[in-house]
């Protein structure tokens, strides 16, 4: 799955990269009570399978979030195969994004609300964002795959982990990564993602 920004999310969020460079490039930052968090859970579905698990404790109302992440297996590529944000918070948000960079091993998604009564912005609360769906690129490689890990990162143009309130303050929260995921070649049961515990 692979979509492409609307001129006008493109536009926010270029704006808002601005201001979080300018502001607090490297470090968590959140103006608005304590600092929010996003959480990224990896299980294996299998030999070659992953899926992450996305979560988003705010304790403030979100008109916006982007998550870009880098992932890898060693030597080996990577590849998406799907994201869905079905039965997430984010579920109702005006427009949903997850663009793929297989040839970096990195992808970015969120989603932007349109504070309308029918797409209101991100309550708060805590819970699932997304699911993205992962497996070997080429399977039949000779190269076994190294483990399975994911961190953030920046994508051009300006893409960086970051949360954006109804009032179009930024937000930079902090990241936890719960790596659950078996080593490479080893079956494991697939389990659907337990929430993280409120802070």
């Amino acid at each position: 799955m692979e979509e492409i920004m609307s001129p006008k999310l493109s536009i926010i969020f270029f704006m808002a990269a601005l201001v979080l460079l300018s502001v607090c490039a490297f470090g968590q930052n959140d103006p608005i009570g304590k600092v929010d968090t996003v959480t990224l859970k990896v299980q294996a579905l299998g030999a070659d399978k992953w899926m992450v698990s996305a979560f988003v404790w705010n304790d403030e109302e979100l008109a916006a979030i982007d998550v870009p992440i880098r992932y890898t297996a060693g030597m080996v590529k990577v590849m998406v195969d799907s994201v869905s944000f079905k039965g997430s918070r984010v579920e109702k948000f005006a427009q949903l994004y997850s663009p793929i960079d297989t040839a970096a091993q990195m992808m970015h998604f969120g989603g932007l609300a349109y504070m309308s009564p029918e797409q209101p912005p991100l309550a708060v609360g805590n819970g699932e964002m997304a699911r993205i769906y992962f497996s070997l690129k080429n399977a039949s490689e000779a190269k076994k795959p190294g483990p399975f890990a994911i961190d953030t990162c920046t994508m051009a143009p300006n893409n960086s982990l970051m949360l954006v309130d109804k009032n179009a303050k930024i937000i930079v929260p902090a990241l936890k990564i719960i790596n659950a995921a078996a080593p490479a070649g080893k079956e494991v049961k697939k389990a659907a993602p337990k929430e993280p515990g409120k802070k």
